[in-house]
């Protein structure tokens, strides 16, 4: 279209608009037939009014709504309202610094712009920050200060910054990767918070015609560019869903642009398919990461929630699979409510999904590990009305306590669903992609409201620091080591040589205790093969007894590393007992079965809870040595704030029912006594299949036969559990 004769004007590509809609449709009949008679600008404001006024579900609250959300949330979210009138405040400014609870990849430093902002600008030599520079969820911020203050500085910041970027970052011809401003994520990221955001700016006078014209210019680029760039690799690629996530919002919120029925059509076909694809039969996302299995499921989430705004009910399989997603984060959620940081995660709080999930599937069960008021995210997205009816959901605890993940290979044990409860996290599954670390027979530990033992995070995606890599590596987790050989190696950020498998689990659940044994192949390319086995034995709710056995000919040194959150730990002399040092909170006894040629080393280290943060924490390293068949065994004893009487542990002998003494190789038998415990406790681990009657064994006088047997009571009346 050519106007006065200007080749590619200003007008030209603002009228541009026009060709882009569906103007036989019977509520554009006013911009028709503008248009037809050559009055594009009558036809622009005609084009305007009519959004102003269209009543398209979601699109944008009433002022009694708005008012009635904004005191909700400041009355019960002032820390999130503090954090988004700062934001909105930084982003007027142009100074950018990504704090965001979801925010996939935090910053800690600000960035100003005092001329034009650089759309393509990398600080730190890492190109995450300008990918999320151009997400723009910032603009969300803006617009609820806009609606929570009225006051339009907010507004034109907003109108301001969107029209800047839409003129300096034009569409390529064709999907590429080769972009920091046009990569498919954050074009489908960018699709969804542009919708969010815009719905607080509709009614604001700098939200003009013009800029509504290349809105939907955008936007209708946007799904184009989005619908073109699918491919097989993205049906199991978290990319695929992002992507989706923009496509089928800015089909269902802007029908009237010519393709949205396809793009519509496009983007459920494309949900259904990587929902069955990329999640697993027991709920969890194949990439073996929690941030990434949330940020998959909180796009499955919106584009649930867009598809019941405009009266599309998706598909029931679909929808299973997300709420399969949603139930494994609640059973995941250690007891502070956090996502485990296994994988390339951060030490996110998950209620908010849970409320989000809860509140749309109307889930009594999801709504036990959510939040107890709707959060603030959701209130601003749902309204009034769903506050209400979230409200009056009745939570529900899970059916479950203890939860095995067992296609993925997650494991959680539990005493109880309070914040005190003790928990352990257990991890013998694939690998998972790039976003997945050597974490194979991983633990994370937690009780009485403290944590212990945990995952050290992602820290950056950036191959400049050592750290990332160091952060990735066997020996930054809970798990063991053969002569400081990590059991996958790593090659870089993304990439790996060789990948240990799983070489199966075993889960038993009972409501006195839990067990779960795994193996791996990480060793077994040795020139001298070495098998390694984790075994873990959760005596409900007092501890837990692990057990690392490995299999070798040759010598060989083990190593069981124990990373610890936060505080100071402590290693005695003589006993090697590992114990925190917490005044007036929860402690950890860490102690050793069998300390006769053991080793142990304190050290310093880092954690990373969120990306591009740094602190520091201490670890233990209990190592020794040992050919044919060798055992490290501790008992993780928790100690509630204020105790201090440490459990008496001790070897005892193990021998057949005719009477000989078997080596350790063959059982090994340990005694606990506390004064917490009703009686003292015997644990008898078989660390060879008993297969005869010659591997019935007698310990302390009893005889049993078993893999692994608890004997509680005193002398004159035993109670025998075979627990394996």
């Amino acid at each position: 279209m050519n106007v006065n004769g200007t080749e590619a004007s200003y007008q030209d590509k603002v009228y541009s608009v026009f060709s882009l809609l569906q103007l036989e449709k019977p509520e554009l009949a006013d911009v028709a037939e503008a248009v037809k008679q050559n009055h594009y600008e009558d036809a622009l404001q005609a084009l305007h009014r009519y959004y102003l006024e269209r009543h398209l579900p979601g699109n944008r609250w009433s002022q009694e709504e708005t008012a009635q959300i904004t005191n909700y949330v400041k009355e019960n979210w002032v820390d999130e309202v503090a954090m988004v009138m700062k934001t909105a405040d930084e982003v007027v400014n142009q100074t950018f610094l990504f704090q965001f609870p979801w925010d996939m990849e935090r910053t800690q430093v600000p960035v100003t712009f005092d001329e034009a902002i650089d759309w393509n600008y990398i600080p730190d030599v890492d190109p995450e920050w300008a990918y999320m520079l151009n997400r723009h969820r910032y603009w969300i911020a803006l617009g609820q200060a806009y609606a929570m203050t009225g006051d339009d500085k907010y507004a034109a910041a907003l109108c301001r910054q969107l029209e800047d970027w839409i003129d300096r970052n034009p569409v390529p011809n064709e999907p590429t990767s080769d972009t920091l401003n046009w990569r498919t994520i954050e074009a489908g990221l960018r699709g969804s918070n542009w919708i969010k955001a815009l719905r607080y700016v509709w009614d604001s006078p700098q939200f003009t015609p013009a800029l509504l014209a290349k809105v939907l210019i955008s936007l209708s680029e946007h799904a184009r560019y989005l619908a073109d760039a699918f491919t097989s690799w993205k049906h199991i690629s978290n990319w695929g869903v992002l992507e989706t996530n923009g496509l089928l919002p800015i089909a269902l919120t802007f029908p009237e642009l010519k393709g949205s029925e396809q793009w519509c059509s496009l983007g459920e076909e494309r949900l259904g398919e990587t929902a069955r694809i990329q999640v697993m039969a027991d709920g969890i996302h194949w990439e073996q990461s929690p941030t990434y299995h949330h940020e998959v499921m909180c796009c499955y989430l919106d584009c649930l929630y867009f598809a019941e705004r405009h009266g599309i009910k998706l598909d029931e399989e679909f929808r299973g699979k997300v709420h399969e997603m949603a139930m494994a984060s609640l059973y995941w959620a250690n007891p502070s409510h956090r996502q485990p940081m296994f994988g390339d995660s951060d030490d996110n709080d998950v209620r908010s999904l849970l409320t989000y999930a809860a509140a749309l599937f109307k889930d009594e069960t999801l709504r036990f590990g959510a939040n107890q008021q709707m959060d603030y995210d959701s209130a601003w997205l749902l309204g009034m009305e769903a506050v209400r009816s979230y409200e009056s959901l009745n939570p529900v605890e899970p059916a479950e306590m203890s939860h095995a993940f067992l296609h993925s290979g997650h494991y959680v044990m539990r005493s109880g669903w309070s914040e005190q409860d003790l928990y352990m996290y257990f991890h013998c599954g694939p690998q998972g992609g790039g976003h997945g670390h050597a974490d194979m027979l991983h633990i994370d530990l937690h009780a009485y409201g403290k944590e212990f033992l945990t995952d050290l995070g992602r820290y950056n995606y950036s191959d400049h620091t050592p750290v990332r890599q160091a952060l990735k590596e066997s020996a930054a987790h809970n798990t063991t080591t053969v002569d400081d050989i990590g059991f996958t190696e790593i090659a870089d950020t993304w990439m790996f040589h060789r990948i240990a498998s799983p070489l199966g689990c075993k889960w038993i659940s009972r409501p006195d205790y839990d067990y779960v044994e795994g193996s791996h192949d990480g060793y077994l390319h040795l020139d001298d093969p070495v098998l390694v086995n984790r075994r873990i034995i959760f005596i409900k709710p007092h501890y837990w007894l692990l057990v690392d056995r490995f299999q070798s000919k040759g010598e060989h040194q083990f190593k069981q590393h124990f990373h610890f959150g936060s505080g100071v730990i402590g290693l005695e002399k003589g006993s090697l007992i590992c114990r925190t040092q917490n005044d007036e909170e929860a402690n950890l006894l860490m102690l050793p079965i069998q300390s006769e040629g053991l080793h142990a080393e304190v050290s310093e280290g880092v954690i990373s809870r969120e990306y591009n943060l740094l602190e520091s924490n201490h670890q233990v390293t209990y190592s020794r040595s040992g050919r044919g068949m060798a055992s490290m065994m501790q008992l993780l004893y928790p100690l509630r704030p204020g105790e201090s009487v440490a459990p008496q542990v001790s070897k005892i002998p193990v021998f057949r029912h005719t009477g000989e003494q078997v080596d350790d190789a063959q059982a090994e038998a340990c005694r606990i006594v506390h004064p917490e415990l009703d009686s003292e406790h015997i644990l008898v681990i078989s660390h060879k299949v008993p297969s005869g009657h010659y591997d019935s064994y007698v310990v302390d006088g009893v005889q049993i036969f078993g893999e692994v047997v608890l004997i509680t009571g005193s002398a004159d009346k035993r109670k025998i559990t075979v627990i394996n």
